[in-house]
């Protein structure tokens, strides 16, 4: 009895995850709908990020390579082509290969007030920006010479609050 119990507890789990595959919530994009879209080869849907709501807003980043040991603080100063919080698209003058994680400091225009109508706690200072974690999905040559890249880069973690402040700016317009 613990045998063909087993079996079927196997067979149970298999049916779940084949069924759980390929779906996901509103905020992650599906292999399915960019493939159907043909803009990438990686499962990721650029128009997530292109054709969100007023998504060509620019706002200032600065960039660099995720790491867990305590390195060099300076990050490359960057504005945003396209922002969305599923991800971000920027020129850059380095070379960013797909699949690098990379830290984002996203500033907002009067980002600490934006960020006090979604929290009740207060600080002594006010903060300019909020982070971001992303991974390069596509970094292509654009310009004559190729020096300037456009990356495009998508969210892996960003807070739930940030993410809220962000989608609040882009709808302000």
């Amino acid at each position: 009895m613990t045998t063909s119990n087993q079996s079927s507890n196997a067979v149970n789990i298999e049916a779940n995850s084949s069924q759980s595959i390929g779906t996901h919530d509103n905020s992650t994009p599906s292999v399915s709908s960019a493939e159907s879209n043909g803009d990438g080869d990686q499962g990721f849907d650029f128009s997530l990020i292109r054709k969100y709501p007023r998504s060509n807003r620019k706002v200032t980043l600065e960039i660099r390579k995720y790491s867990i040991l305590a390195e060099d603080a300076s990050g490359d100063a960057t504005q945003s082509v396209h922002i969305s919080p599923h991800g971000i698209e920027f020129h850059a003058l380095k070379d960013y290969p797909e699949g690098t994680l990379l830290k984002i400091h996203v500033n907002l225009p009067d980002y600490w007030n934006r960020k006090q109508r979604f929290v009740e706690y207060r600080r002594i200072d006010a903060p300019g920006n909020f982070k971001v974690l992303a991974k390069v999905v596509k970094s292509e040559d654009i310009g004559k010479r190729g020096k300037k890249k456009l990356v495009t880069v998508q969210t892996v973690n960003m807070d739930d609050v940030d993410e809220q402040v962000l989608k609040a700016f882009l709808q302000d317009g």
